[in-house]
């Protein structure tokens, strides 16, 4: 009898543990908000109503032997405002300081050159128009943006010598760009997440036409939600140009929700061609003002 009560109590027990088990699986939702941080990858879902402010510090290095050259570009400050005009409008302002410093393997071809800008700034609307919210199991926005670009010139003295290269910091052209961003949840903790579109930079490959060609792009994410407060990710992107090497690499990441407004990142990774960096990192935070 005490053989049987003790296997009808354990039975319980283990019926009851799972079925808590279950029940936590079900009410699972992540506390991480909608940010961009860290990502090539934007969401597919707006901040709604309110402002948040990412800020981040990025670096990059390009030390390939293919190239004459190799550049450092260290970003203190990448900054972007998120401003949640209703539920699905959203309007985005992001901003950039680069630091780059640009020297030839050979040292005895010269010195270094040094350039500090501001570029682009960039202002967006994000229209979301389907909402995982009311079920169904996506997140999808119709981006629509125009970059103000900055550009470089060589400097002379009075007398016609040729100065180091100097950066003058002037709107040079504004480039539009188009996109769609999706997030499928694949499950309570596993999203899928991708983006398509076209940028254009206004960047000079090898003739003047080609500064008319865009960037055809595209990402793939797979996020994973290891706890409430925190996430990790990997992606894949992808920049196309006409006639020319594409942007391709990998970047992987964290972010870990301090409390429900406060978000910290970092993510890291690498290019797979002489057109893409040797590798990259960065650090940053969001932070949501209002709900």
């Amino acid at each position: 009898m005490k053989k049987h009560l003790s296997f009808l109590a354990l039975t319980a027990t283990l019926l009851f543990s799972y079925g808590q088990e279950t029940a936590l699986k079900e009410t699972f939702k992540s506390e991480i908000p909608a940010t961009d941080r860290g990502t090539y990858t934007r969401t597919g879902n707006n901040i709604n109503k309110g402002l948040q402010v990412e800020l981040g510090f990025d670096y990059e290095w390009l030390d390939s032997e293919a190239s004459a050259y190799k550049s450092d570009v260290m970003s203190p400050i990448q900054a972007k405002l998120r401003l949640g005009l209703s539920k699905h409008v959203e309007l985005d302002f992001a901003i950039s300081n680069k630091q780059m410093i640009v020297k030839p393997w050979n040292e005895a071809m010269g010195g270094e050159d040094k350039y500090n800008f501001w570029s682009p700034l960039e202002i967006g609307l994000r229209t979301q128009f389907i909402d995982s919210k009311k079920k169904c199991d996506a997140d999808a926005a119709l981006y629509l943006g125009l970059a103000v670009n900055t550009t470089q010139r060589a400097a002379f003295d009075d007398n016609g010598t040729l100065r180091p290269w100097v950066l003058v910091d002037r709107p040079s052209y504004v480039a539009p760009e188009m996109a769609l961003f999706i997030d499928h949840n694949l499950g309570k903790r596993i999203e899928l997440g991708y983006n398509a579109g076209l940028k254009w930079t206004g960047v000079v490959l090898d003739t003047e036409a080609s500064s008319k060609n865009p960037d055809i792009y595209y990402t793939l994410r797979v996020l994973y939600h290891v706890a409430k407060p925190f996430d990790i990710y990997v992606e894949h992107f992808n920049f196309m140009r006409k006639d020319f090497y594409s942007n391709l690499g990998m970047n992987a990441g964290a972010r870990y929700g301090v409390t429900k407004k406060l978000v910290v990142d970092i993510n890291g990774g690498f290019g797979f061609n002489s057109a893409s960096p040797d590798g990259f990192a960065g650090l940053g935070l969001s932070y949501k003002l209002g709900k």
